[in-house]
């Protein structure tokens, strides 16, 4: 788990520093990967924990046993 700080970006903002989805991050946030906090119905992620987490690989992303490109074609998923 990251340690928290005190500067916020907002759900969008963290997704593309991660270079990942905001889907992707409001997982991250669920599993404690991530910092955050929920104002006004909006998430934010506490920034210093992006600084301190590696970026999510595709194979967090992607189901196993999944290519990623097949567009669920194959039954693999």
């Amino acid at each position: 788990m990251c340690e928290a700080g005190t500067s916020y970006v907002a759900i969008a903002e963290a997704a593309r520093l991660l270079e990942t989805t905001e889907m992707r991050v409001l997982m991250m946030l669920k599993k404690n990967e991530l910092q955050g906090k929920q104002q006004d119905e909006a998430w934010y992620v506490d920034r210093s924990s992006l600084q301190l987490c590696s970026k999510p690989k595709a194979s967090d992303i992607v189901k196993p046993g999944c290519g990623g490109g097949c567009g669920s074609g194959c039954g693999g998923h």
